[in-house]
């Protein structure tokens, strides 16, 4: 493919789109078709990392104070977008990953979905009362937003993972660096854009791509980050979560094995068609 017809996609960081200050990009390519480029992305740096973290911590402390109606806006705006430019987008999904095109354009539709319910849910969140014998005493409980929340997603659902865990972040009043796989970024990519056209602040959200050798540690383990969200493997997460300080959360989906067992008195019709979808939906693509 001609490099004329290759679209680049740029770094949000701060409210600004950006390239990489090294200048450095790598292709998203089509894995059923490796000619094919799908999109040109940024090859980000520590640098770029630590732009995007410092961004998020500037930003928190107003995000933190927006009105929760205007966060839930902010969602359900992103989801119209996501749904109205599902079909378009499943396209994209389908080339950079090899999902099937309607499995692609349902996990678009879901991840609208997904907004949809944290920018309602989230906005009856709040905290407790407990009784007290000490007439002169109340007894509550308020939550409040952590800061900085660093979220990295894996390439097997590439928008509807991020989006479970962005929505929550965003609505409760927490900002978001956001670094999608390699492997199929420009889905992540439409995800940050709905968020970014729906009226974010800036530095709110922030996106970039890249290497997680490169990038990883700045934004798991800086100081400004207080939460980290992270799919991907077992050993990338056991060194997220030993790297990172006794007061950073960590939230781990990682990987495993998923056995089938078919008992003696199973029903084998039934247990040879569940086989097969468990083993070949999604192109395997499921753990």
């Amino acid at each position: 493919m001609a490099s004329s017809t290759i679209e680049e996609f740029r770094n949000h960081i701060g409210g600004e789109w950006a390239s990489a200050r090294s200048g450095e990009t790598f292709d998203d390519v089509n894995p059923a078709d490796t000619r094919e480029i799908v999109g040109r992305f940024q090859a980000s740096s520590s640098e770029d990392g630590q732009a995007a973290v410092d961004a998020a911590a500037a930003a928190f402390a107003t995000w933190r104070s927006t009105p929760i109606t205007k966060r839930a806006n902010v969602l359900l705006a992103a989801a119209n977008h996501l749904e109205a430019h599902a079909a378009e987008f499943a396209t994209e999904l389908t080339r950079e990953e090899g999902k099937p095109l309607a499995l692609a354009k349902d996990e678009f539709l879901r991840s609208a979905q997904t907004l949809r319910f944290y920018a309602i849910e989230g906005q009856s969140l709040g905290g407790e009362t407990f009784p007290n014998d000490d007439p002169d005493m109340l007894v509550y409980t308020h939550r409040e937003p952590l800061g900085v929340v660093t979220v990295i997603s894996p390439w097997n659902f590439p928008v509807s993972i991020p989006a479970r865990k962005i929505a929550p972040a965003l609505i409760t009043g927490n900002t978001v660096v956001f670094k999608p796989s390699s492997d199929a970024p420009l889905s992540g990519y439409r995800l940050a854009e709905a968020l970014v056209l729906s009226g974010l602040p800036k530095g709110v959200l922030n996106f970039i791509t890249g290497s997680a050798a490169r990038v990883g540690a700045v934004i798991t383990e800086s100081p400004h980050v207080r939460a980290i969200s992270f799919t991907g493997s077992t050993a990338a997460g056991k060194h997220i979560h030993a790297s990172v300080g006794l007061t950073t959360r960590t939230q781990m989906e990682l990987g495993g094995k998923n056995p089938l067992i078919v008992m003696e008195d199973a029903d084998l019709d039934k247990a040879v068609d569940l086989a097969i979808k468990g083993g070949l939906s999604l192109s395997g693509q499921a753990c």
